[in-house]
């Protein structure tokens, strides 16, 4: 579909970020704390699929890029005279929003809000270009769809650079299909993020069958690309790439890029898959007040679940109240999920179970089909040799990760670049001795893969640290601080197109970096609590969709990403 637009060397936005929100380091003992604080604080991350400076919408430490989306002419999603497809219009255009909710939205710290019909269009506001983007909230919506029943679809206003333009993406609602409209949506919707396509970067191969790389004449205003930036290899399985052939998902390359252009979630967001809602309650609150779901728009901190590993709590707060507010389930209903003052009752303990750990571009940490062995990274299907559960350790405030049966465990054998396994949990536990260190953790090797794995030790099953910013690491007076790692290049490879997530990498433990996305965990799965699943109520799609616990079962509204 044409979707190519590019953009001049346009203004990124000077307004100055807010004040950052308190940081909350992990709920642990003293010398565990000050151990890794000091071998974590080492590194930066780097700002760099394909996008172009001046594209990109800025991020701000306070708030993830909002932007409302409208319709210009929603009734022309209705079925056409002869058409055979009798979809109605509004399902045609809840495809498009859901479609983006489960893509680009569930992945990174991008909204797409609004979704009604565009105003004023008689008289729109036309930007100067020169001003930039605009926060949402000003006189005009900043995305415009003109839905089409030709063609496929094009991005007029590529970037930053198409806020509020009129007719800034066009859409064709008739295209035959839903995947072909989820995939029009979200292939489109990359570029309004400021995205190219894969066969436009510089690098891209020649050698591929059916995938030319892709030139323009110099008077094509979007062409060359303004300032190139590159997130990992050419990947002809992205959704920005033709030769992709039209797929309803993005592939490892696209998450892992969308996630360094646009940063993860924060840590503490809690969020239901089928509509990408957050998990949310007013942490001013009184007691009582009901949880609900919405637009994960990290306002107040009221979406900021941080875990309690020694009391199994899901706590928010207000920013300089140290007070916490706990997730509780209503003892009185039995069903409604609520805010209460913390008292570490049964009502107010959550367990991961059943979960994915989901890392580098969403691939899934997997064993061995039978019996214990090494990790790789596979795509994510939820087979029992993917699931597992947080279990609490004999060490306050660490975890140890357990297979859902409970027969198997994570751990390591070795020292940094050493293989992470899965072993018998009654294997030989031996207590980690901790230590604190004034050594930086950052290497100054070009990849991950330079270290030979030492000899033969025994191993044991380990427990581990669940480090804010989603990394799961241990220290030991041998072997340091060390962190579940998915072998690839170093980011600052990675930013310069090299590398990237594929399928079947080796998992193993590293020197922690705090900046490398290939360190960067989640999980993805059920929260439970008294035997009963946390859910959203409804279809789950839409803002206010009220909190409750279920029997557990295998609907959508019952899975969650935590971000820790």
């Amino acid at each position: 579909m044409d979707g190519h637009a590019g953009e001049v060397d346009g203004w990124r936005g000077t307004r100055p970020p807010r004040a950052p929100k308190t940081g909350r380091w992990w709920r642990i003992s003293g010398v565990v704390l000050l151990t890794f604080v000091v071998l974590l604080l080492s590194a930066h991350i780097a700002s760099a699929l394909m996008g172009g400076d001046g594209l990109m919408w800025t991020v701000w430490q306070s708030a993830p890029v909002k932007l409302v989306v409208c319709w210009e002419n929603p009734s022309a999603a209705d079925p056409l005279l002869g058409e055979v497809d009798r979809t109605s219009g509004w399902q045609r255009r809840e495809w498009v929003r859901l479609a983006l909710k489960q893509s680009w939205e569930r992945e990174a710290r991008v909204v797409f809000t609004g979704w009604g019909a565009c105003e004023n269009e008689a008289n729109p506001a036309q930007p100067s270009f020169l001003l930039g983007p605009r926060r949402p909230g000003t006189a005009d919506e900043n995305i415009k769809i003109q839905i089409t029943s030709t063609g496929g679809g094009q991005n007029p206003g590529h970037g930053s650079w198409g806020d509020y333009m009129q007719s800034g993406v066009r859409l064709n609602l008739h295209c035959g299909s839903q995947d072909c409209i989820e995939y029009l949506a979200i292939h489109e919707f990359g570029h309004v993020l400021g995205l190219y396509h894969g066969e436009e970067r510089s690098d891209w191969p020649d050698d591929i069958p059916g995938c030319p790389r892709q030139t323009y004449p110099p008077s094509d205003p979007w062409w060359p690309v303004p300032g190139e930036r590159l997130w990992g290899a050419p990947d002809r399985a992205s959704i920005m790439a033709y030769c992709s052939k039209g797929p309803t998902m993005l592939s490892p390359g696209d998450v892992a890029g969308i996630q360094r252009a646009y940063q993860r979630h924060l840590p503490g967001t809690l969020l239901s898959l089928p509509g990408s809602l957050c998990l949310s309650a007013h942490a001013a609150a009184a007691n009582g007040e009901d949880a609900f779901g919405w637009e994960c728009d990290e306002a107040l901190d009221d979406q900021e679940w941080r875990y309690d590993v020694a009391t199994q709590a899901l706590y928010i707060r207000q920013p300089a109240d140290p007070a916490r507010r706990c997730l509780d389930v209503d003892t009185i209903s039995t069903t409604n999920v609520q805010i209460w003052d913390c008292h570490q009752g049964p009502n107010q303990q959550w367990q991961f179970q059943r979960m994915v750990v989901r890392g580098y571009g969403g691939l899934c940490l997997t064993r061995p089909t039978e019996g214990a062995g090494a990790l790789t990274m596979q795509p994510c299907t939820g087979a029992d040799s993917q699931l597992w559960r947080v279990t609490q350790s004999v060490i306050p405030g660490l975890v140890r990760l357990r297979s859902e049966s409970g027969a198997l465990c994570l751990t390591l054998n070795g020292a940094s670049g050493s293989d992470a396994v899965a072993v018998p949990c009654h294997a030989i536990y031996l207590p980690l001795t901790l230590r604190s260190t004034n050594r930086g953790s950052a290497l100054a090797v070009p990849t991950h893969n330079t270290l030979s794995a030492p000899a033969a030790a025994p191993i044991v099953v380990r427990d581990f640290l669940l480090g804010e910013g989603g990394q799961i690491g241990l220290i030991s007076f041998t072997h340091g601080a060390l962190c579940l790692d998915v072998e690839d290049v170093l980011d600052r490879a990675y930013t310069l197109g090299y590398g990237g997530p594929v399928a079947g990498q080796r998992v193993q433990f590293f020197e922690c970096i705090d900046t490398q996305l290939n360190q960067k965990w989640s999980f993805s799965g059920h929260v439970v609590s008294g035997g009963k699943c946390l859910a959203l109520d409804g279809s789950a799609t839409a803002n206010g969709a009220g909190a409750v616990v279920a029997t557990c079962g295998t609907e959508a509204q019952q899975t969650w990403d935590y971000h820790w």
